[in-house]
């Protein structure tokens, strides 16, 4: 097998893992090219981008697909409806020889025992190859064309269209096709001479690094690689960290004793740790496999004042009742606000799983809501733009009487006019920040 096709096959390989197994497709795709670590960084990224760009465009490509099959792409093995979308991917998007795209993609049909399927293959992609300047879209006007034109399932199109209206859904849609750069937040902390050895330490690898406006201490990098490699990573000196993750704990009220209930992997934590160093920070989440990830982390990042514990944030803990200061609950969210870095959370999304997520975002509340002191403040956060996981669950708690919407402290002048009562949604493609959502209520 020559190295092309092998490369691909690696990419096909792990496209129908995460798609078999219905895991996460970051993660899957981190394990396997720690795996093939030997392979050269071009090769690495070969992977990446077919594995991502296949996934984050996968509506597109089966419409592409269905355009020039008698067979629809849902009714199709999934192996090949995979390696076809992979093929149009290449073609479409990656500045690589369409013929190379074609011929492997036909020899990954053999390869996988569809020998008999190599020439429908074959067929598919020429076609595509001869007709790729011409293909025919959906109408602006037509139901489906925000859906197939950004590859987002129409139930989330429908949602964002209903409570932010087509142009601001448009501009989210198209950021989160966009979203090639990893935030990175510097320790605020480090000398003059650490700051610039870290910048160093980007370029002697060859990342990318702009500023975020307004934010000191973030960083856009692209073309970083594994951030696992960097020994400002390893030292403590810098953290995966986006603007509205960095914006909620800088608008965390002081207090001595701080509770951070869903804490996995640790980064609002170990934040806290450098913001409030004399306060006695508790870090929990559900498992012991989370909990290991927070005690790895705030060990590397030297946060000394983080005490780790196992807690359900759904269940009551009678020793926490009333006996904090700050209670902040990170929830989990559809992650509306990430589907730029997580492509695939947009395919798990049905009415089903939307009305569980509300429900346990609910539960979560009303139980650690009863750990805040009087006079003591909830901080809620979720990384969606869903009005109904924002606004909609704190309206809720504020209604029943013993919570008041508080002020943010922190708000720089590029969003300093988007505070809403105590609130504020960020939304991708809008702001320089993936999608997020804030507010801070004190209990009366």
């Amino acid at each position: 097998m020559n190295k092309d096709v092998e490369i691909r096959k690696t990419a096909l390989e792990t496209l129908i893992q995460i798609e078999k197994n219905d895991s996460p497709s970051h993660l899957v795709l981190k394990d396997v090219l720690d795996k093939y670590d030997y392979l050269s960084k071009t090769e690495k990224a070969l992977i990446s981008t077919i594995v991502k760009g296949s996934i984050e465009r996968r509506i597109e490509l089966d419409y592409v697909i269905d355009s020039f099959s008698k067979t629809p792409s849902c009714k199709m093995k999934m192996p090949i409806r995979i390696i076809l979308e992979m093929g149009v991917y290449q073609i479409l998007y990656m500045n690589s020889y369409d013929t190379l795209a074609v011929n492997s993609s036909v020899e990954l049909a053999r390869k996988k025992g569809f020998s008999s399927l190599a020439g429908f293959v074959n067929a598919i992609l020429r076609n595509i190859v001869r007709n790729k300047d011409n293909l025919k879209y959906p109408d602006i006007k037509d139901k489906n064309y925000l859906s197939v034109k950004y590859s987002m399932p129409q139930i989330i199109v429908d949602l964002l269209t209903d409570q932010y209206g087509n142009d601001n859904t448009e501009k989210m849609l198209k950021a989160s096709l966009e979203s090639d750069y990893v935030r990175v937040r510097i320790k605020e902390n480090l000398t003059d001479v650490d700051k610039e050895n870290v910048l160093k330490e980007f370029a002697k690898r060859g990342a990318e690094v702009i500023k975020t406006e307004g934010f000191d201490f973030l960083l856009n990098v692209k073309g970083m690689g594994n951030i696992g490699d960097y020994d400002s990573f390893r030292d403590g000196k810098i953290y995966i960290q986006d603007v509205g993750s960095y914006m909620l704990v800088k608008n965390v009220p002081d207090g001595e004793k701080i509770l951070d209930t869903c804490a996995a992997p640790g980064g609002k934590s170990i934040f806290l740790s450098e913001i409030y160093p004399d306060a006695k920070i508790t870090a929990c989440d559900i498992s012991e496999e989370k909990t290991s990830r927070i005690k790895e982390n705030i060990e590397r990042c030297h946060a000394l004042n983080v005490d780790v514990q196992i807690s359900d944030a759904t269940v009551f803990n009678p020793e926490f009742k009333e006996a904090f200061d700050v209670v902040l609950s990170d929830v989990p969210c559809s992650g509306l606000g990430v589907i730029g870095k997580k492509a695939d959370i947009k395919y798990r999304l049905t009415e089903e799983s939307l009305k569980s997520i509300y429900e346990l975002q609910r539960n979560i509340l009303d139980n650690v809501s009863k750990y805040v002191k009087k006079g003591g403040f909830l901080v809620y956060s979720t990384c969606t733009v869903n009005k109904k996981e924002n606004e909609e669950q704190v309206e809720r708690l504020v209604s029943d009487g013993l919570f008041e919407y508080s002020k943010l402290k922190f708000l720089p002048d590029v969003i300093k006019d988007r505070e809403n009562n105590g609130c504020l949604t960020l939304m991708q493609g809008i702001d320089d920040s993936d999608g997020f959502f804030m507010a801070v209520l004190k209990r009366i």
